[in-house]
């Protein structure tokens, strides 16, 4: 009985270090679902990549249970802020390399390894229009920036107000402190969707330094910072 009670305990401990970490999608009649996921935080991602249709984001912090549930503490939806700041539950099945998120098969997808921008980012700091760096203080409403498995997404959120502001993402790689996108869905623009943009990347510690240009070709400088 004691060696079953140690057994159970140690399948206890392994599924609880159960991540969701990566990149997952699901493509059905026409409308691509992608999961993008840290250790920690995830966001669901609806959108129609033929006709650049933006359907529906939300998401928020995470953990993984004993009995095959991810629970979920939303911090965002663009199309339900009633459920923003609930705690909400969904089965799952978790496979190396597939995944069943509340009855919808996902592949995980594999466009890119870690590398220095994967994690959970805000921004903190943004530089104005000659060039000074203006800090930002923490506080509820807030732009955060997910990357992991070669795809990345920003949203503005306000977690107090349960406001939803905008969001875009897509695929991107990192090579050689070069930072590249190309958005697959954009909220409030879909004629972005299908742009390509190129970036500086630099990452020291906890602080990623952004720069470049907007797509309407206006200077960029942005300081991010881990947040896990």
């Amino acid at each position: 009985m004691k060696y079953l009670l140690i057994l159970f305990l140690f399948a206890a401990f392994i599924a609880n270090g159960q991540s969701l970490k990566g990149a997952w999608q699901n493509i059905e009649a026409g409308k691509t679902t992608t999961i993008i996921a840290t250790d920690t935080y995830l966001t669901v991602n609806i959108y129609e990549l033929e006709t650049k249709k933006f359907i529906e984001s939300w998401g928020g912090k995470y953990t993984v249970g004993v009995t095959n549930e991810a629970f979920m503490e939303i911090e965002f939806h663009s199309q339900n802020p009633a459920v923003v700041n609930s705690s909400q539950s969904y089965n799952i099945n978790l496979k190396k390399k597939s995944l069943e998120f509340n009855d919808k098969k996902f592949q995980k997808l594999d466009f890119a390894k870690e590398n220095a921008l994967s994690g959970l980012w805000r921004i903190t700091a943004r530089a104005n229009e000659i060039g000074e760096m203006s800090e930002m203080k923490p506080g509820p409403r807030k732009t955060l920036k997910i990357m992991a498995g070669g795809y990345f997404q920003w949203f503005a959120i306000n977690t107090q107000t349960r406001e939803f502001s905008g969001t875009g993402g897509g695929r991107y790689t990192l090579v050689n402190g070069k930072y590249s996108e190309k958005i697959e869905f954009f909220s409030r623009d879909n004629n972005r969707v299908g742009a390509e943009l190129s970036f500086d990347a630099s990452v020291n510690g906890k602080a990623w330094t952004h720069t470049g240009k907007s797509s309407k070709g206006d200077p960029i400088k942005e300081i991010w910072t881990l947040q896990d």
